[in-house]
């Protein structure tokens, strides 16, 4: 009994300060909600263009009527040379995670007051559950004013500072925080014709480099999020190939539930990173709409606590609005998929359109910008965001804005 008192004045101790930081403390419960819901970023009314050298190519053509617009997104070339070395898109990645974690605690706890003032309309909502909330809105109102489009040093120091307060806020009660990563390498498994081995051989080292991958990937995440010793964070990761729908091997602590198929998985099992690796693009596609994929992860990417999209070089590519800047290079060979043989089979292509009407052409240099251009006036995308080894386009919903950040130029 005394170790849960200790905690609950802990926890109102916790609230009290946050509160006292905010001339929002004096509003009542109902005016600091709805001050966020109708309250409007800056950055909201207008689209910012991607800018990345003379990378970012528009072409004439009319601009797709779509507004989808993932919730946050990042999207690159090179894992080591686009996130791991490159110090603005571990912020944003570690910005994304975290207000995905608190747009989760928030919505959990709304249920826990509507069913308090369901039970108990006499006495009213309960107390500590609107401070709690309250605090939460006063952290999601500092996450909206990071100024995104000079992510300079300043910026990140802001967002390390509000992740780790951000964090101790959201395991004040349980003591954790659970972080599930939802892990697609289906790109990557694509059978490779011309290979001497046989397609099982080709599967098995698939699954193994991707499972290194994956691991690789899983170990930054945990660094982002291991801002402080005394929080303690639950890791989940499993892995789903489009092309059976199969989940494959569940990392986890001993009490994880791990979803039952790809349905589950982008739906109730709530991940908080989705994660699609680069590979062979036609295959990728071709997998997403056998299995009818999708919708499934339009639904889990966007809204006000999507999942975090993080698309390499393929995942890239179908997360933008057509899917046909794969044929540019020549480099993925569309014969792995029947009846779509040839590059002509994928033009016109949607993907995701998580940002309008950009598309994504990853591994850009210098030697691909006549090829660019060309294709471009052959109106075979609307707008390309051309990305480099280094360069890493985020994506943020909620500000209608995309931005490119990039890290140290990769040696030759």
């Amino acid at each position: 009994m005394k170790q849960t008192t200790t905690a609950a004045i802990g926890t109102l101790f916790f609230y009290a300060a946050l509160l006292s930081h905010s001339p929002a403390a004096a509003f009542s419960f109902n005016s600091v909600r709805n001050q966020q819901r109708n309250s409007v970023n800056l950055h909201q009314a207008s689209v910012e263009s991607v800018e990345t050298s003379s990378d970012l190519v528009e072409s004439n053509s009319t601009p797709s009527s779509n507004s989808r617009w993932a919730t946050n997104a990042l999207l690159f070339s090179s894992w080591t040379d686009g996130i791991v070395t490159n110090p603005s898109a571990t912020s944003f990645l570690r910005y994304s995670i975290v207000n995905k974690l608190l747009q989760d605690h928030v919505a959990d706890k709304e249920v826990g007051l509507e069913t308090s003032v369901k039970f108990s309309p006499c006495n009213g909502p309960d107390v500590e559950k609107l401070n709690n909330l309250e605090a939460a809105d006063i952290l999601s109102d500092r996450g909206k004013q990071f100024a995104f489009d000079a992510f300079d040093a300043s910026v990140r120091n802001e967002v390390d500072s509000w992740a780790k307060e951000t964090l101790q806020y959201c395991s004040t009660e349980t003591g954790e925080v659970t972080l599930k990563l939802l892990y697609i390498p289906t790109a990557m498994y694509a059978l490779n014709p011309q290979s001497l081995n046989t397609p099982g051989k080709q599967r098995q080292r698939a699954r193994a480099d991707g499972k290194k991958r994956r691991t690789q990937v899983l170990n930054l995440l945990e660094t982002l999020l291991s801002v402080d010793s005394s929080e303690n964070l639950s890791l989940q990761t499993i892995t789903l190939d489009l092309d059976d729908d199969s989940l494959k091997q569940p990392e986890g602590p001993d009490n994880s539930q791990f979803p039952k198929d790809g349905n589950e998985a982008l739906s109730s099992w709530n991940p908080t990173v989705i994660y699609v690796e680069g590979g062979n693009t036609f295959w990728l596609q071709h997998c997403i709409d056998k299995g009818q994929y999708s919708q499934l992860i339009i639904d889990a990417c966007t809204g006000e606590s999507g999942a975090v999209y993080c698309g390499k070089s393929a995942g890239a590519i179908v997360a933008g609005d057509d899917v046909s800047t794969a044929t540019w290079k020549g480099w993925d060979d569309p014969s792995v998929v029947p009846n779509r043989e040839t590059y002509d089979d994928w033009i016109g292509t949607t993907g995701f359109q998580f940002s309008e009407s950009v598309s994504y052409f990853p591994h850009m240099s210098d030697d691909w910008i006549e090829l660019v251009n060309d294709k471009v006036k052959g109106k075979e995308a609307n707008s390309t965001c051309c990305l480099r080894e280094e360069e890493v386009c985020c994506i943020t919903g909620e500000r209608k804005q995309t931005f490119v950040v990039s890290g140290a130029t990769p040696e030759c």
